[in-house]
């Protein structure tokens, strides 16, 4: 055990920090309304778990492979308005829960947020972010409404010290927003044994106000003893009980723990896990029994059909907008997702007195016409961009060396040759990204919380970084301090690091000098742009905007 305790004496020297909330990107924006910010929200996709029409099937590839039996539907937002097959419900202006009575308590869903805490301003009009979501569950509080948020894992995407943080920020958001359970998911999992045990902190005398790691078929270093993860949690949401487990898929044991491996995570067969932590849960004599699976939607299908006992299976392994066929029934038992990257909430509704509507289910899209940011989550992101500026990543992360062998010079060494280049560029937004986040967008001015220390959003607005990968390049920008040549989006970003091309022209060879840096536009349309005017950080940009985009900084070689 000497090893567990290394680790999380390692992890909770970190968690003491207790911080919340990272710059992530929603992208895929929201048709603009005109209109101004509002704690009502829009756009609402909402269900029941019966119906009396049934509805065709809209033809998807799961579907085809799919043989679990499920039924497909897509239901509009009260009991009694008329369904359509194959509609896009999002699209209703009808206000969230639109033809509810006031439910016996509410459920708040989320998974698959994939490192995406809040759309992090690089482009207009994205949807999601934690801080929207808190508004979200504000507004259910407000209502007078019990409620207790479930996340199905997911929460990041990466395994690096950056992520850890992200991770911890997290949980102090699903805190602050009432959830009381966070499945385990590959994301998770990959953070480590050790540091999983160091980040669980429920608190047995406020199960409400406090986050339990949940899974039925994960346990951490050979033992379940340790009560990380618990295999269920049992919540008492006003005068109910809501009995609530988690699975991780077979679908992802070969990626997380391979058999015969020596790994602290022992993963068993869902099938086989759940009957007895159901028995377990039907003891408590449950209101609802709620599963969270976390794998492919033919492995969640499955398990919501061997286990009709759960009144609602949350599933991953769908659209990443999953506007569509969405919820669907198992048998009894509602299906449903939420999407991934945070944009989309799901509320379930429990109403125990309605046999014909039990239990209900909305998709809430979160826009910023429906929903203000939220103060709690703005002094978070604060903390957590301090955190960043303390551990100093983006100067002390390990660097990863440029495949062209040659170092970055910066953007004023190129113009020395390049002046025409050079004044196309002082022109460009490309030469103030850097400056882009210290002061953000006008409309933001209020909320703004400086990014300069933040590996993910240094990538793009400076000089010699892997933009995709988030991973500095051995000589590109670390700090403002140590490397000001390599402030902004610079030359080099596109045509590579510079060193060995003016060694070439020095030595007179000008031919291999303009080989080692030549960009062609058919190569930046195809690859090189999209690094950063990714659907994240620009959904507007694509092949056929690339033109568009090319005359803002049109500039042609040597002078």
């Amino acid at each position: 055990m000497s090893r567990l305790r290394n680790g999380l004496a390692l992890s909770l020297l970190s968690m003491t920090l207790g911080l919340l909330s990272g710059c992530g990107d929603a992208p895929n924006p929201a048709p603009s309304t005109g209109g101004t910010h509002s704690t009502q929200p829009t756009n609402a996709v909402s269900a029941t778990s019966e119906t009396s029409d049934p509805l065709s099937k809209v033809s998807r590839a799961d579907d085809a492979a799919d043989k679990s039996g499920a039924t497909s539907q897509v239901v509009q937002a009260s009991d009694n308005q008329p369904k359509s097959a194959a509609k896009n419900t999002i699209a209703s202006e009808k206000p969230p829960f639109d033809g509810w009575n006031k439910p016996a308590l509410a459920l708040v869903l989320s998974g698959e947020q994939h490192g995406y805490l809040e759309p992090c301003g690089c482009a207009l009009k994205q949807s999601g972010g934690v801080s929207r979501r808190h508004e979200l569950v504000k507004q259910i509080q407000a209502k007078g409404w019990p409620v207790s948020g479930l996340d199905l894992g997911g929460t990041v995407n990466r395994n690096r010290p950056q992520s850890k943080l992200k991770f911890q920020t997290f949980l102090a958001a699903m805190k602050d927003m009432q959830y009381s359970v966070l499945n385990l998911g590959p994301e998770e999992l990959k953070l480590g044994a050790a540091d999983l045990l160091a980040y669980h902190a429920p608190d047995p005398k406020d199960p409400l106000g406090s986050i339990s790691f949940v899974s039925a078929n994960v346990t951490l270093f050979g033992s379940p003893e340790l009560g990380t993860p618990v295999r269920s949690k049992l919540l008492m949401l006003g005068k109910h009980k809501v009995g609530v487990t988690s699975v991780l898929g077979a679908s992802f044991r070969k990626e997380i723990a391979p058999e015969g491996a020596n790994v602290d995570i022992t993963i068993d067969d869902p099938a086989t896990a759940l009957p007895a932590v159901l028995k377990e849960l039907q003891t408590q004599q449950p209101d609802l029994l709620v599963l969270l699976a976390h794998g492919t939607l033919a492995e969640g299908k499955a398990l919501a059909k061997q286990f009709p006992q759960f009144g609602v299976v949350l599933s991953s392994g769908g659209a990443e907008d999953p506007e569509y066929d969405n919820p669907q029934t198992v048998g009894e038992t509602l299906f449903v997702q939420v999407g991934r990257k945070g944009k989309y909430t799901g509320v379930i509704g429990f109403f125990p007195d309605d046999t014909k509507n039990r239990v209900r289910f909305e998709l809430i899209k979160l826009t910023e016409e429906g929903f203000q940011d939220s103060p709690k989550m703005v002094e978070h992101m604060r903390l957590y961009q301090e955190l960043l500026k303390d551990s100093a990543l983006a100067e002390t992360e390990p660097a990863i060396k440029h495949p062209s062998g040659a170092k970055f010079v910066g953007t004023k060494a190129c113009g020395e040759c390049h002046s025409k280049a050079l004044a196309v560029w002082e022109k460009s937004d490309h030469a103030h990204a850097y400056d882009s986040l210290i002061k953000g967008r006008p409309e933001l001015k209020a909320r703004w919380v400086s990014r300069i220390h933040d590996p993910e959003c240094l990538a793009c607005h400076t000089t010699g970084w892997h933009a995709q990968d988030v991973l500095r390049y051995a000589s590109g920008f670390e700090s403002k301090e140590k490397t000001p040549h390599l402030l902004h989006n610079g030359c080099e970003n596109c045509h590579g690091p510079g060193s060995r091309h003016i060694q070439l022209i020095e030595a007179g060879d000008k031919d291999a000098a303009n080989k080692e840096i030549r960009l062609t536009l058919a190569d930046a349309k195809k690859s090189h742009c999209v690094t950063c005017h990714d659907l994240d950080n620009d959904p507007h940009f694509n092949s056929e905007a690339f033109d568009s985009y090319w005359e803002k900084i049109k500039h042609i070689g040597r002078d």
